[in-house]
């Protein structure tokens, strides 16, 4: 048994350093023309603000923003491609909570809507990109600065686990229509990257 606990201990993976993560982060070139990036702290532990009145649906919510909530670097990104996109670290007891939030929402809340109707819930489907995968989808309605009326925001969620780190991509778009192809595409490049970095430790 305590052979077993050490060799278990030897193989767990370390957590990505802060430069590891910045590494990590989708840039402009992997955008490609039209799309710039900001590297800034967001908080996208934001999802228990669209209300609803479902029991099982608002506890997945409230679960999902105590791990995934806090300032951290972050790629924001605006024009052709808009997206938010974070790269998540830390010992197998952290990436477990990640993992264990991120797979509730899209079961937890599919087909729900919001208070007053503003926002909806979806799960989608991906392939798996890592360890773990999961995927949802919130739309919900705003008003655009300067303008008068409602216009339809749609944030599409792809979380990925991969060794010690959980990556979160979220395609955004303020057409009132889904970008999930485009979505998945950048998806995918952010775990390619998040490979690479592992792959670069040697």
């Amino acid at each position: 048994m305590i052979m077993t606990l050490v060799l278990a201990g030897s193989l767990a993976v370390a957590p990505l350093s802060d430069a590891e993560i910045k590494r990590a982060l989708l840039t402009a070139k992997d955008f490609g023309k039209g799309t710039a990036v900001l590297v800034l702290n967001q908080d996208s532990g934001i999802l228990s603000t669209f209300r609803v009145d479902h029991a099982r649906c608002m506890e997945a919510l409230k679960g999902y923003d105590a791990v995934f909530g806090g300032k951290r670097p972050s790629a924001w990104t605006f024009g052709k491609v808009a997206a938010l996109h974070q790269v998540f670290t830390g010992n197998a007891a952290t990436i477990k909570s990640l993992k264990a939030a991120a797979s509730k929402v899209g079961p937890a809340c599919h087909g729900q809507v919001g208070f007053r109707g503003e926002s909806s819930f979806k799960r989608k489907k991906v392939a798996n990109l890592g360890d773990a995968t999961y995927a949802f989808e919130v739309t919900f309605d705003y008003v655009p600065y300067g303008l008068g009326g409602n216009a339809t925001y749609v944030s599409e969620f792809v979380v990925v686990a991969y060794k010690s780190a959980v990556i979160l991509y979220s395609g955004q778009s303020d057409k009132g229509h889904s970008t999930w192809p485009t979505t998945v595409k950048n998806a995918k490049k952010a775990v390619a990257k998040l490979k690479k970095v592992y792959a670069n430790r040697g």
